[in-house]
């Protein structure tokens, strides 16, 4: 049975107070007469969040707060005494950090990101160097420094995931652009699974392809060659080392480096 709305208690969640810490003044606010605990938001939020409205992640819950078990053990205690729960959601608010999905898929496929209308990004700018690419004023000088003084460097994580880094912030890499790496790479170690894994590279729909058909094959595609890429690279150790080897060479190149960075669906700038 749900307590009639008598009165409520806000009370902001974040990483040093999470559920636990919430379910244990939850006796004490039934004395004080509260019906209902009044929370801040908590879906997944950036990393160290104090307030949880940047939210990254919308489709689960905050696991600085103890996820989704401690959420539903702040509820069975908030049920055993007898209290409801007002939860604070802004749904126009959301957070742009890396660990936000959404965004990293647009930034990775551009106007085929299956979040692309998610967001209100001007895919036809008055200035068409733009066209169908998102301006990121990230820069704490202007390109062409950044890029020189080395602050920029591009690597391969785990497996088959390439980003770019600028200090702590960390951008996606569109897979259309691995082609030529790849392929060099595969020159290298005389690999045909890496010429073929570059060349369905190079093959797949452009960013710029919004029909369902188009989005939904550059989506699974990327997704399936991604996986070969990262078997090929533990399984066969020269192959790793060919593919580092030319990753550490456009990484040591600002021109190579602006290259990559000219075919992303982004572009960093100050």
């Amino acid at each position: 049975m749900r307590p009639d709305l008598r009165a409520t208690y806000r009370v902001q969640l974040h990483g040093g107070f999470g559920f636990a810490a919430a379910a244990a003044i939850v006796d004490y606010l039934a004395e004080l007469g509260i019906s209902h605990l009044y929370g801040s938001p908590y879906l997944q939020a950036a990393p160290g969040s104090t307030h949880g409205y940047d939210v990254v992640d919308p489709q689960q819950v905050n696991r600085e707060l103890g996820g989704a078990d401690g959420q539903a053990r702040f509820s069975k205690a908030l049920a055993a005494a007898g209290l409801g729960q007002v939860l604070d959601i802004v749904p126009n608010h959301m957070a742009i950090a890396g660990d936000n999905p959404w965004w990293w898929d647009v930034l990775e496929n551009g106007p085929s990101s299956r979040y692309a209308s998610y967001f209100d990004v001007d895919w036809d700018p008055p200035e068409s160097r733009l066209r169908n690419t998102v301006l990121l004023p990230v820069l704490a000088d202007h390109y062409g420094r950044v890029l020189e003084g080395g602050e920029l460097r591009f690597s391969r994580e785990d497996g088959g995931r390439f980003v770019i880094r600028y200090h702590d912030q960390v951008f996606p890499v569109s897979p259309r652009s691995l082609d030529e790496i790849l392929s060099g790479a595969a020159e290298d170690s005389r690999s045909d699974d890496l010429a073929f894994i570059a060349d369905a590279l190079g093959r797949l729909p452009p960013s710029t392809a919004t029909d369902r058909h188009a989005v939904h094959r550059r989506h699974r595609d990327k997704e399936v060659l991604r996986v070969l890429l990262a078997r090929l690279c533990r399984e066969r150790p020269e192959v790793a080392a060919a593919l580092d080897q030319r990753v550490r060479a456009v990484d040591a190149s600002a021109d190579a480096l602006d290259a990559l960075l000219e075919r992303q669906n982004y572009r960093l700038a100050f």
